[in-house]
């Protein structure tokens, strides 16, 4: 079913996380642009251990950034108190960052808070994956073991030099060096396992194919709980065979009115059931494809979209709203759509080599603008989700 055209964006950024991440970017610039703060912040011997102390924040704080920015795509901070708790917890973390920036160049005076000051990043990133979690009912949110994996050494580098510090009048340059560059290397251990080794370059062959999937009409049924809510509101007696036309009328309002008003309600959105099979076989098409979910439905129903993948485990790499650009979709390879003008502007817009499949649905039976499509193969269709999956090479597990 076409869905609702307002892009209102990603869920609600807390202005609050916004000025901490300005103010530390006027930090850095500050430090770029004052020649006492840049000495202080990059010392000029690349042999020193002040300057591999910063090296390891610098990369903590760009590879977090990064890291944020796609972790907030995905689960927006929603407008529950733990959403906002979350919120304070990641800007608690920026500001760490920037107090790691002076102990770094301070590393002689500072070891010790050097390295608590990771420490602390850890179980700040431990936190905020765990009220992730929450929010979104999903373990999937954050990979907090490997969080408590890369943690435990650095707490122990921090017991050892406590202890040390107290037998020894001064460490060799041997175990200062070991103290300065361990941080580092965790962090690109704990990089590494989250996000590089997945990526094409690092896994040594070719990516899998992108496919994009709409959610209303193909993964979430939409019609039946809309049609349900009409007969108790204004007693309309309705099937979903009878929809065949996305802008059905009836009693001064059509369908698709009606589904954006539902969808305008939390409550509604959570308790719409999902197509028959369509969990497990986006469960078994993700090990073969990377999942894209693309809806058109208002934006500011996101965060609740969001939510409810997460609470059916739908597995997706990507969450995109499309109300405003529509669905050609760059870098994608494959869509599976319920709207035939989706479906066309899919195939015609793209490049070369793309193809898509069609969700049959009784408000989809006029494929005439497609007819070229269909007849060469490029776009085919798909009755159920069991046929999909025969379409793509795979079947539900017996």
């Amino acid at each position: 079913m076409h869905e609702g055209n307002d892009n209102k964006g990603y869920g609600r950024l807390p202005h609050f996380v916004t000025f901490v991440e300005i103010f530390f970017a006027v930090v850095l610039g500050a430090s770029i642009l004052e020649p006492e703060i840049r000495a202080l912040l990059f010392p000029p011997a690349f042999a020193s251990p002040s300057f591999w102390a910063l090296i390891a924040v610098y990369f903590t704080a760009i590879t977090s950034w990064t890291g944020w920015h796609k972790s907030t795509t995905k689960y927006p901070y929603s407008d529950s108190r733990i959403g906002e708790a979350r919120s304070v917890v990641d800007a608690i973390i920026v500001a760490v960052y920037g107090a790691l920036l002076f102990f770094g160049s301070r590393i002689d005076n500072s070891l010790f808070w050097y390295l608590l000051g990771f420490v602390i990043v850890f179980v700040l990133y431990f936190v905020s994956g765990i009220m992730r979690r929450t929010e979104y009912h999903t373990k999937e949110a954050s990979q907090t073991n490997l969080i408590v994996k890369h943690c435990i050494p650095l707490v122990i580098v921090a017991i050892a030099y406590i202890i040390l510090s107290k037998v020894l009048s001064q460490f060799s340059t041997a175990a200062l060096w070991a103290f300065v560059l361990l941080p580092l290397l965790t962090m690109t251990s704990y990089r590494w396992s989250r996000h590089w080794r997945k990526l094409p370059w690092t896994m040594g062959r070719k990516n899998k194919l992108t496919i994009a999937v709409d959610m209303d009409g193909v993964i979430v049924e939409q019609v039946q709980p809309v049609l349900q809510k009409l007969k108790k509101e204004i007693g309309i007696e309705l099937t979903k065979s009878d929809i065949t036309d996305w802008e059905y009328p009836f009693k001064g309002t059509n369908i698709k009115i009606e589904i954006i008003r539902a969808q305008r309600e939390k409550e509604f959105v959570l308790q719409m059931p999902p197509m028959e099979y369509a969990i497990e076989a986006l469960r078994i098409l993700s090990e073969k494809f990377d999942i894209v979910i693309a809806t058109s439905r208002e934006g500011s129903t996101d965060p609740w979209s969001q939510e409810w993948l997460n609470k059916h485990g739908v597995p997706y790499r990507k969450f995109v709203n499309t109300g405003s650009q529509g669905k050609a979709l760059p870098n994608t390879d494959i869509i599976i759509d319920d709207y035939v003008e989706n479906i066309e502007a899919f195939i015609r817009k793209g490049p070369p080599g793309r193809q898509a499949i069609l969700f049959a649905q009784p408000w989809n039976h006029d494929t005439r603008m497609i007819a070229d499509l269909l007849t060469s193969g490029k776009v085919r269709t798909a009755h159920s989700w069991q046929t999909l999956l025969a379409l793509l090479g795979c079947s539900l597990a017996k």
